[in-house]
Order: structure tokens, then C-alpha cells, then sequence
């Protein structure tokens, strides 16, 4: 029972792995070190921010890649600023499949219900303290302009912890329906 729920926590606890390319809030190009916002980034330590250039395997030849990204116009950067780079779907479907695998465990009684509901309220726990934690620090690095993680996008992951703690709490509110349907009826008195 107990390599069960460390195999459900640890697929759980794997993150999405993403890698940030071409996708610069501000529409850089070539943004040198040390960039023009708290959200630099250089994984391949060429100097320049991941952000604000293509993908490495998408780059055949520097000088031409720099002769490609200037031409680009402002109607495709704002296209792709626009863009979804969050992950509801996957996030949604990724723990959808795992709590109705914990739930079919637990109707087996392969892990009792009171676990499956602590590993739940548990990752609705955490993913509610991520999302609260990194929300803290946007504002401090807006309000303050304060740059507390340089390498790390703290907004992308307090929106990715956010949609998990959504759907967790979605999951939540139906295995304790019978509880909130009872706090929203209206007591009629007789008589």
C-alpha cells in the first residue's frame, strides 16, 4: 500500500518539464544579459535570454537567426503574446486520471478511503500554498520592483500551481457534496 501512494505522489509531483523560448512578455529580441525584466533566463549561456530567442535546435546559424528575428513585425509579436503558454488541459487530464485511479484503489481497498482523501486534501494543501507563495512574491516584484528570482518564472508556475489547486478543489467540493449542499439548505419552519 505504501509503494501505491508514493507511486501517486511521486507521478503527481512530477512537474511539467518546460522550457521557455521565444516567448518574451516585453517582445525582445535578443535581450543581452542582464535582460530588461526579472524574468531572464540563459539555459544555454550564450548570453542572451532564452526568451527572447528561438529554441536552440530551431537556430541553424546565429547570423541568421539574428537576420530572421529582427524581421519580424508587430502584428506576429503580438500574436504570439497573446498565445496560451499555460497548460489547463494537460494539468486537468493528468489529475483527473490520477484521482480516479485513487479512487478505484480506494473502492478496492487497496488504500482505505480516509488516505485517499489525505493525499487529496494534502496536494490541495500544497498546491494552494505554491500558488499563494509565488502570488506573494509577484507582488512583491511588481509593487517594489524587487527582483527576488531572476531564473525563475514566478508567474508561470504560481498560474500552473493555481490550475492544479483548481482542479484539486473541484474534486474536493463533489467527495464532500453531501457537506456543502447541507450548508446551502434553507431550513423552512412549520407551523
Amino acid at each position: 500500500m505504501e509503494k501505491i501512494i508514493f507511486a501517486l505522489l511521486l507521478f503527481i509531483l512530477i512537474p511539467v518539464s518546460v522550457l521557455a523560448w521565444d516567448d518574451c512578455l516585453h517582445n525582445e529580441i535578443d535581450c543581452p544579459y542582464p535582460g530588461d525584466c526579472a524574468k531572464y533566463i540563459d539555459t544555454d549561456n550564450d548570453g542572451i535570454c532564452d526568451h527572447s530567442q528561438p529554441a536552440p535546435e530551431n537556430r541553424s546559424d546565429k547570423i541568421a537567426n539574428a537576420q530572421i528575428t529582427k524581421e519580424i513585425n508587430i502584428s506576429d509579436k503580438e500574436d504570439k503574446q497573446q498565445k496560451s503558454v499555460y497548460h489547463l488541459l494537460p494539468i486537468f487530464l493528468y489529475l483527473i486520471v490520477l484521482y480516479a485511479i485513487s479512487c478505484i484503489l480506494s473502492k478496492k481497498k487497496i488504500i482505505s478511503v480516509v488516505n485517499h482523501r489525505k493525499i487529496w486534501n494534502f496536494l490541495l494543501l500544497i498546491t494552494f500554498l505554491i500558488s499563494g507563495i509565488l502570488g506573494i512574491l509577484l507582488i512583491i516584484e511588481i509593487n517594489f520592483g524587487v527582483t527576488i528570482l531572476p531564473w525563475f518564472n514566478i508567474l508561470f508556475w504560481h498560474v500552473e500551481a493555481g490550475i492544479a489547486m483548481f482542479a484539486i478543489s473541484i474534486f474536493h467540493i463533489f467527495s464532500h457534496w453531501a457537506y456543502f449542499k447541507s450548508m446551502f439548505k434553507i431550513k423552512l419552519n412549520s407551523g
